[in-house]
């Protein structure tokens, strides 16, 4: 996936709306490239740090995770 076009071009509004009309959860490529997109956007501004270089499982890894499941209305318990 091109880290530059996250969910293969989509923007995050295209893929929520995706995932509602199909009545589907996101994908784990999904998900990862949305946290991608809310690192970059933050953290990664600041730092630098590509999201390929975080570390997958770590603490900050999670966060984004948990962050895109909530942007895209995941259910962290069902998931």
């Amino acid at each position: 996936m091109d880290a530059a076009n996250p969910a293969g071009g989509k923007s995050f509004h295209a893929l929520l709306m995706e995932c509602f009309a199909e009545q589907r959860s996101p994908t784990e490529e999904e998900l990862d490239s949305i946290a991608s997109k809310i690192w970059r956007e933050s953290h990664g501004s600041m730092t630098g740090q590509a999201w390929q270089d975080v570390a997958r499982g770590s603490d900050a890894h999670m966060q984004m995770i948990h962050a895109a499941m909530a942007a895209l209305g995941v259910d962290r318990q069902a998931a």
